[in-house]
């Protein structure tokens, strides 16, 4: 499953509204990523001894049978980035896998925000696919976080995926399918509910419109303009087109409904005729940021091989 709904559109959205607003340098700007450890890099401290010396010697056993590389990291801090782009960095940075096979797994836990995120390597795309690594987190991880055992949640995640890297079975089309129609009951979710906001939204931008009133254009447009956006990243292709034809239909609604006499003059204030302004005007300022980093150079200290991650994995929140 995967977790929270493709959030790395969720993550776009954001990154659109920080660019809005003018707002100040992301302090990963200067953020330095944690030095590794060994395959055990824990910031805050969530493993018992007997833990982390299990998720040790796992990891040892299966680079020695396989050759792929299996870390573990809990930072305090994101430093303001998505769970999803510090993992990618800290990924490279450590050079998790062999290089040239690209033989990596990374799982990253960031217990004061709430988030994990699984990261992995291109070697191993096809074994661990993002909606495998989606299940991992719900079934495995997310269930353990919610009662505070962190290093229970990330010991049974990190045997898993042991188990799949060993097992080395490139999932079939029908099995990935499988795994998708997982989602199917979260995405409907997701789609009932963005479409309630949307058809409002249009809805009453077409009442507006038909009685020539703009305060409520306005109002419904950003009502509705916002969860569609959203619906754009986070929905299937069709889902959306569905949402988009919704809001059409809202629109039409509305406008037929405030063409009535009664309706658009109960919209405007008695005596005046044409468009009725209502409120004052909102200016935005546009801000620029920069996406440089510090620390993106591998530690001297690490441990693994120069393995390489496209992006691959899954992220979840508790």
């Amino acid at each position: 499953m995967r977790v929270m709904l493709r959030r790395r559109g969720w993550a776009v959205v954001f990154a659109l509204a920080l660019g809005l607003s003018g707002a100040a340098p992301s302090a990963a700007q200067t953020m330095e990523l944690p030095a590794a450890t060994g395959a055990v890099t824990d910031q805050v401290g969530v493993f018992t001894p007997a833990q982390r010396t299990a998720i040790e010697t796992l990891a040892r056993e299966v680079e020695a049978e396989t050759g792929a590389e299996l870390a573990v990291a809990t930072v305090t801090s994101l430093n303001g980035t998505s769970v999803e782009e510090y993992a990618t960095r800290l990924f490279a940075a450590w050079g998790v896998g062999q290089r040239g096979q690209d033989n990596g797994v990374l799982i990253l836990v960031a217990p004061l925000a709430r988030e994990v995120r699984i990261e992995v390597g291109y070697g191993l795309e096809g074994v661990i696919p993002d909606g495998l690594a989606g299940q991992i987190i719900s079934e495995q991880m997310i269930p353990r976080f919610r009662e505070n055992d962190y290093g229970g949640g990330i010991e049974a995640a990190a045997t898993r995926l042991a188990g799949l890297v060993r097992a080395n079975h490139v999932l079939t089309p029908e099995e990935r399918a499988a795994l998708d129609r997982r989602d199917e009951v979260p995405a409907l979710f997701w789609v009932l509910f963005l479409g309630a906001f949307v058809a409002t939204g249009c809805y009453l931008s077409g009442i507006g419109l038909g009685a020539r009133a703009f305060a409520p254009v306005v109002f419904g447009l950003i009502f509705s303009g916002i969860p569609l956006l959203i619906a754009i990243f986070v929905t299937p292709p069709l889902w959306a087109a569905a949402l988009v034809l919704l809001a059409i239909a809202a629109t039409v609604a509305g406008w037929r409904l405030g063409r009535r006499p009664s309706v658009a003059g109960s919209m405007r204030t008695p005596g005046t005729t044409g468009w009725q302004w209502g409120g004052g005007g909102a200016s935005t300022t546009q801000g620029s940021r920069s996406s440089g980093w510090s620390g993106g150079s591998r530690s001297s200290g690490s441990s693994f091989g120069g393995g390489r991650s496209g992006g691959g994995g899954a992220s979840g929140r508790w």
